[in-house]
C-alpha cells in the first residue's frame, strides 16, 4: 500500500468514529497475498493452516491481536471476496459480520457467526485499502453512468 495514500487517508478519516476499518487502524505491512511465496502469517498461522479448526472463537483471535469490527458494507465486500479466493467457493461462507485482526504488521480477516470465526484469510495491503474505500462509501466508476 502506498504510504502517501495511508497518510492522506488517515488525515481525511481522523475525525470519524464508530466501527469499521479506517486507515489509521493499520500500519503498513508487507504484502501477504501469497503464502506460497514464503510469507509468514505470524500470530495468525495457527488459524490458517490446512489442519486448523473450521471455526474458532473470535475471543481466541482477539487474545493475540487487535480486532476491528467491519461495517455491514465492508462485511458484504469481504464475503464476496472470500468466495473468490482459491479454492473458489460455490456457497456463501458462514457469517453475519466480519472483523479484521491486526498484529505485528499483519492482518487477518474473519467472517463471524455466533462469536465464531469460520472463514479466515490473510489480508494484503491492497485489500485493506479497498476496505477503507468501502468504509468511506467510495464508488469506483468506469466511464459515464447510463
Amino acid at each position: 500500500m502506498n504510504s502517501a495514500f495511508l497518510v492522506a487517508s488517515a488525515a481525511a478519516l481522523a475525525g470519524l468514529t464508530g466501527f469499521g476499518v479506517r486507515t489509521q487502524d493499520f500500519t503498513p505491512a508487507q504484502d501477504l497475498s501469497s503464502q506460497e511465496s514464503g510469507q509468514e502469517a505470524g500470530v495468525f498461522s495457527q488459524w490458517l493452516t490446512a489442519d486448523a479448526p473450521e471455526c474458532v472463537p473470535v475471543s481466541q483471535i482477539g487474545s493475540v491481536s487487535r480486532l476491528t469490527k467491519l461495517t455491514p458494507e465492508q462485511f458484504q465486500f469481504v464475503r464476496a471476496l472470500y468466495i473468490a479466493i482459491p479454492p473458489v467457493s460455490r456457497e456463501l461462507p458462514p457469517g453475519d459480520s466480519a472483523v479484521v485482526a491486526s498484529a505485528d504488521g499483519k492482518a487477518m480477516i474473519a467472517l463471524v457467526a455466533g462469536g465464531q470465526a469460520c472463514a479466515r484469510f490473510l489480508a494484503p495491503d491492497f485489500v485493506l485499502s479497498m476496505l477503507v474505500q468501502v468504509g468511506r462509501g467510495e464508488i469506483g466508476m468506469i466511464g459515464e453512468p447510463i
